[in-house]
């Protein structure tokens, strides 16, 4: 698969956001929608997304972005917001691809069960 437009020439970012992606598509059901600046993870509505972080201090690392039913609290949030009732986003930095572990699995299956099966735009 090719990686993002915003991961272009970026060796460790598209490694980083190759290793999402494969975890996110093992869980199934899943569609991927890229645009310029982020790629979204898509099953009935979107559930997670890859995007480059903003400060230059983050460089090599990827942003992963959780759309959960309630707010997590774990030191690797940086940060998290209600941004409707019942659905948390979380903000997290990726660095390494150890860092996709089992708690960040386990957050992104269950943004994948929440948003339940099947695609709205077949």
């Amino acid at each position: 698969m090719n990686p993002p437009i915003f991961c272009l020439g970026q060796a460790r970012e598209t490694a980083l956001y190759r290793a999402v992606e494969a975890y996110v598509l093992s869980l199934g059901d899943v569609t991927v929608k890229h645009d310029r600046t982020q790629t979204a993870f898509v099953r009935k509505v979107q559930f997670a997304w890859v995007s480059m972080p903003r400060r230059k201090a983050d460089a090599g690392a990827v942003m992963l972005y959780i759309g959960l039913p309630g707010r997590e609290d774990s030191p690797r949030i940086l940060h998290a917001a209600e941004v409707a009732p019942g659905r948390w986003m979380h903000h997290l930095l990726l660095r390494e691809e150890n860092e996709l572990d089992a708690q960040v699995q386990s957050w992104l299956e269950a943004a994948w069960a929440l948003v339940g099966p099947g695609r709205r735009n077949k």
